[in-house]
C-alpha cells in the first residue's frame, strides 16, 4: 500500500517501501511484551512537498527514529524524521521528499541587484503574504542576496508555498502591478504560540520608503491578534545590523545557535561561496505579559540563564534545589533529525531519574547519522532538572538559549552539542558590548565543554593503556 500511494505522488516508491520496512522491523524487535507481535499502524498523508509516514506501535518505548531510519535521512531519501512516546504508544514520523521539494528557483532571467541600484518610485499594494507569491517572493530573495540567503528553504518556491497553504508560515509584502515582490517580512512557527520572524527583504529599487517598517508593524499588530505570546529572532553573528534592529525593538539577547545551519554547498546552492557553517545569536521578545514563574538550572548553566535574566524584567526567580526531588523513573523523549542543515533535536517532555542515560543514548543515534550539531530542549519549570541535569554538561552539551514560555514546554532550557568545538569566531560581529559578552560566554562553554569530553575520552585511554602495561603475574605463583 504504502509503495502504491508513493508511486502515485511521484517517483518516491522505491525509498518509501523499504522505510516502512525499516520501521516495521524495529517496531517488532522492540515487541518484547508478550508471544505475540504488538499491533502496528501506519498512516500515510501528503504535507505539502514531503510524504508523511506516521508509525504507531505499543512496544519498548522509544526516544527517538530507527538507527538505520536515521541512516537513509542522512543519505537524502528522508527529509526528516522523529521518534518518540506519542499519545496511544510509540510514533515515529519519517518525512519523504515528493520531486516539488528538490525544485530549485531558477535564476536564468535573474540578476543580483547592488545597493546602488537607482530607486524606483512605482507604486506598491502592501497585503498579507498568499501562497501564489511563492515564486515572485524567491525572486525578490535572488535580487537581493544572490544565492547567499542562510534561509535556504527560501530558495524552493513550492516549499514556500506548502508552508503558505499549511499555516505554518505567515507574512506581509509590498508588490508591485506584476505581482512582483518588492519586499516582505515574515514569521514562521516554532513553537505553540511562538513564532520566528524573519525573512526581511526588500528589493534594493524600493528602498527608503519606509516599506519594510510598515510590513513589520503590520506583522507584529497580525501577529498579538491571532494570540501569539512570542517572537523569537536569529540574526546572523557575522553582521550586526539584523542585531541592532532587534535590540531596537525591544528584543533580548537569550542565546547564540552555534553552527546552526549547514553551508551552502552542502545542498547543492552555491560553489563554494560559503564553507562554514553558520551561526546566529537568538533574540526574544515576549508579546503578552509573562505570568511570574520560577526556574531550576543545573549550576554549569546557571550564570548565563541570571546575566540573561538580569537584563529583562521578566518575572524569573531562581530555584534551589534540596534534597531530592519526585519524579518519575523514566524521562519522555523525542527526538528528530534535520538532514538538510545535518541537525539533530532532542526535546524533553518529561524528566524522569534516567534523564543523563536517555539523552545521552538519542545523542549517539545522532552523531551515528553524521548531525554536526543537536539541541536539547528542558522544561525549566520542573525542579528535577536543576539536580538530574547536573551531569549533562560531561554529555558535551553546553548552554544555546532560555526562552520563557515556550510553547506546551514552558520556560525552555537549550542546549547545544557540538561535533566540532573549535568554533571560528575570526569574522563575528556584535551590535554592543553586552551582545559580545554574552555571545563570549557561550562559545567559551561549548569548546569547554567540547575539550572535557575529549579529555575524558583520552584520559580512559591512557589509563587502559597503563593497566595494559602491568605483569598478569605474581612473584612466586
Amino acid at each position: 500500500m504504502a509503495r502504491s500511494v508513493a508511486a502515485s505522488h511521484g517517483d518516491t516508491a522505491d525509498a518509501t517501501g523499504l522505510l516502512v520496512r525499516l520501521l516495521g522491523e524495529d517496531a517488532q524487535h522492540r515487541s518484547t511484551l508478550g508471544d505475540e507481535l504488538s499491533p502496528l499502524q501506519l498512516s500515510i498523508t501528503v504535507d505539502g512537498t514531503e510524504l508523511v509516514l506516521s508509525f504507531h506501535d505499543v512496544g519498548e518505548p522509544l526516544c527517538g527514529p530507527p538507527a538505520a531510519v536515521l541512516a537513509l535521512v542522512d543519505l537524502g531519501l528522508a527529509s526528516g524524521a522523529t521518534g518518540g512516546i506519542g499519545d496511544t504508544g510509540n510514533l515515529s514520523v519519517v518525512r519523504v521528499p515528493l520531486p516539488s521539494h528538490g525544485r530549485l528557483l531558477d535564476d536564468a532571467d535573474l540578476e543580483v541587484l547592488d545597493d546602488d541600484t537607482p530607486l524606483s518610485n512605482a507604486p506598491v499594494t502592501i497585503r498579507e503574504l498568499q501562497p501564489e507569491d511563492a515564486p515572485a517572493l524567491s525572486r525578490c530573495l535572488y535580487r537581493c542576496y544572490g544565492w547567499t540567503y542562510p534561509g535556504a528553504d527560501m530558495y524552493f518556491p513550492e516549499r514556500v508555498e506548502a508552508a503558505i497553504r499549511s499555516g505554518k508560515r505567515i507574512g506581509e509584502v509590498a508588490v508591485d502591478e506584476n505581482g512582483e515582490v518588492g519586499s516582505h517580512w515574515g514569521a514562521v512557527f516554532v513553537a505553540e504560540g511562538v513564532v520566528e520572524t524573519g525573512g526581511t527583504i526588500t528589493d534594493p529599487r524600493f528602498r527608503r520608503r519606509g516599506i519594510a517598517n510598515q510590513l513589520g508593524d503590520r506583522l507584529l499588530d497580525r501577529l498579538v491578534a491571532n494570540g501569539v505570546r512570542g517572537r523569537m529572532r536569529e540574526p546572523v553573528v557575522t553582521h550586526s545590523a539584523t542585531q541592532h534592529i532587534a535590540l531596537r525593538e525591544g528584543a533580548t539577547m537569550v542565546g547564540l545557535h552555534i553552527y546552526s545551519l549547514a553551508p551552502f554547498q552542502q545542498i547543492g546552492i552555491t560553489d563554494g561561496l560559503v564553507k562554514a557553517r553558520t551561526s546566529l545569536t537568538v533574540m526574544y521578545s515576549p508579546l503578552v505579559d509573562l505570568a511570574p514563574a520560577t526556574i531550576w538550572v543545573p549550576a554549569d548553566y546557571e550564570a548565563i540563564v541570571r546575566l540573561i535574566a538580569k537584563s529583562t524584567d521578566w518575572p524569573r526567580d531562581f530555584g534551589t534545589v534540596r534534597g531530592a526531588v519526585d519524579q518519575p523513573s523514566r524521562s519522555n523523549v523525542t527526538s528528530s533529525y534535520d538532514s538538510l542543515n545535518q541537525a539533530g533535536a532532542i526535546v524533553v517532555n518529561e524528566i524522569g531519574h534516567d534523564l543523563v542515560d536517555a539523552i545521552d543514548e538519542t545523542l549517539s543515534q545522532l552523531r551515528s547519522a553524521q548531525a554536526e550539531v543537536v539541541r536539547v530542549f528542558l522544561p525549566a519549570n520542573d525542579p528535577a532538572l536543576a539536580s538530574v541535569g547536573a551531569g549533562l554538561s560531561a554529555l558535551g552539551l553546553a548552554f544555546a538559549s532560555f526562552f520563557p514560555e515556550y510553547g506546551v514546554l514552558g520556560d525552555t532550557l537549550s542546549l547545544q552539542w557540538l561535533r566540532d568545538p573549535e568554533v571560528d569566531d575570526s569574522d563575528w560581529e556584535y551590535a554592543n558590548e553586552d551582545v559580545e559578552k554574552l555571545a563570549h560566554m557561550i562559545l567559551a562553554q561549548a569548546r569547554s565543554v567540547g575539550d572535557q569530553a575529549t579529555t575524558i575520552r583520552r584520559r580512559y585511554a591512557r589509563r587502559q593503556e597503563l593497566f595494559a602495561a602491568l605483569p598478569t603475574t605474581v612473584d612466586g605463583d
